[in-house]
């Protein structure tokens, strides 16, 4: 009995709220930071930088080798001779060795040509060198999350995906009221990250250990292979937006750059809906994908209903968001829409990717986020030359869909998560209408805000059976708190 009301939908919505408490406040965090680097921060500074900050993950991607992958795998089971406290170690301490041997070598050899990929400006190699701090920032913020994730402290990742939400966006907006400029921003970003990294390591201070022991044990036959199995994916999951933003600064400009950074950071508000969920999913997959597979194709249906239907919500008052984000960036109108393809895909693809990690062929996300690359640098050159802002746009939508695709298709072959085929079907093409609309009646608020809603009547009328279930739960969940307060 107890493991069924665990597995109850209330309990399972209890749950996924529980993990939704960081990204709810981050959200809010991220809002305040982007509402105020929208009237205060010019697109062409504003772009550089995001470029800066994006390029640190990608670096600290590179240099983690998978391990941090590897940590969560055999965090239960860690391989002999290691215990958790040393897997920790050696995870961590293998990707800190990495990533100084790649600064080491970057600085003192290439750092100009490092620079030159990411930059249209000469920069100094001292740059070059706080990208390497901040990714190793950012790697010790990543490895801390995992391990309060693991342990089940909800209170302790809760405060820690704050505090680095908090340091890493508000520190860098000092420089915002203080000096505007690049290098001001990236000397606050940094020191934000820096402040943050030291609280948070130094009580765990006992957990890093650069013991040859622990680095070079026989674990490492069992971390190694499987942390670099999964590194591509996490590289190049990220070196498609990144590639976007660089190739914008180098063949248009850095304000159109900055525009384009501004519109990916907005379009990605969508997630909010998905909150906790990917945080509790994955974990709820994996231990009960045998017995909870009709409930696991209903989430995928309902996931999807809320995501569309805020889409709808988004579309309908694009006018007002970027009226609260400045003249600046209003120009990124345009391309809003298009953008909101690309959160809206990989959130649906949480409920129906999983069959690849179920069947243990990881080489097929692989595969998937490689084809996205490449799809992504054709349609950028086949497309930008021709329509500028909005071709990089439609290359990037474009190739998280071939992604979305191709991943979906294989994981459903070896694992059920769709209720219906048609009835998703349906759904993305209501989706690619209303964007195609909101597109061409950019100027016109009254039309776009008309076609939004009816898009929002059309997806109700799809879904009634999943919106009659779900007000039946809130109501249960309601009922179940009002006796509660009664008691």
């Amino acid at each position: 009995m107890e493991e069924k009301s665990s597995l109850s939908p209330v309990s399972l919505l209890v749950s996924i709220l529980k993990y939704s408490i960081a990204t709810i406040i981050n959200f809010l965090i991220y809002g305040i930071s982007l509402l105020l680097v929208g009237w205060l921060v010019d697109p062409a500074v504003w772009g550089k930088v995001d470029i800066f900050i994006s390029t640190s993950t990608l670096f600290m991607n590179i240099c983690i080798l998978g391990l941090d992958q590897s940590f969560i795998r055999f965090f239960n089971e860690p391989p002999h001779p290691l215990d958790k406290t040393r897997l920790f170690g050696a995870c961590f301490g293998l990707s800190t060795l990495v990533l100084i041997a790649t600064c080491v070598i970057s600085c003192v050899f290439f750092p100009q040509q490092v620079l030159g990929i990411f930059f249209t400006e000469k920069m100094g190699t001292i740059y070059l060198a706080m990208l390497f701090l901040n990714a190793f920032m950012a790697m010790i913020g990543r490895y801390l999350n995992i391990m309060y994730r693991m342990e089940g402290s909800i209170k302790l990742y809760t405060i820690e995906s704050v505090a680095m939400q908090f340091f890493s966006k508000m520190f860098f907006l000092v420089a915002v009221f203080i000096n505007p400029s690049f290098d001001a921003m990236v000397m606050w970003f940094t020191i934000g990250m820096c402040l943050f990294a030291f609280i948070f390591l130094w009580p765990n201070r006992s957990w890093v250990s650069f013991s040859p022991q622990v680095l070079f044990s026989k674990a490492n036959r069992h971390l190694m292979p499987y942390g670099l199995a999964l590194a591509p994916t996490a590289i190049m999951l990220w070196l498609n937006s990144l590639f976007s933003k660089v190739y914008i600064s180098k063949t248009i400009g850095d304000g159109p750059a900055g525009v384009f950074s501004m519109v990916s950071l907005l379009s990605n508000v969508v997630a909010i809906i998905q909150a906790g969920f990917a945080t509790f999913w994955s974990a709820f997959i994996y231990a009960n994908y045998k017995t909870e597979q009709e409930k696991i194709k209903q989430v995928h249906d309902y996931l999807t209903f809320l995501i569309v239907e805020f889409l709808c919500l988004l579309l309908a008052f694009e006018d007002v968001i970027f009226f609260f984000i400045g003249p600046a960036y209003r120009s990124g109108m345009a391309v809003f829409p298009i953008m909101l393809l690309v959160p809206v895909f990989l959130i649906i693809a949480e409920t129906t990717v999983y069959g690849i990690s179920i069947a243990k062929k990881p080489i097929h996300d692989t595969i998937g986020i490689g084809l996205s690359v490449v799809c992504n640098i054709l349609f950028c050159m086949l497309l930008a030359p021709k329509f500028g802002l909005y071709g990089v746009c439609m290359a990037l939508a474009g190739a998280n869909i071939v992604m979305f695709l191709y991943r979906t298709v294989i994981a459903q072959k070896l694992y059920c998560s769709i209720v219906s085929y048609k009835r998703t079907t349906l759904v993305c093409m209501v989706m690619f209408v209303l964007v195609f609309a909101a597109c061409v009646l950019n100027n016109n608020f009254v039309a776009k805000l008309t076609v939004s809603l009816v898009g929002m009547v059309v997806y109700i009328i799809i879904y009634r059976k999943q919106l009659a279930a779900a007000i039946s739960l809130a109501k249960e969940l309601i009922g179940g708190f009002l006796a509660k307060r009664k008691q």
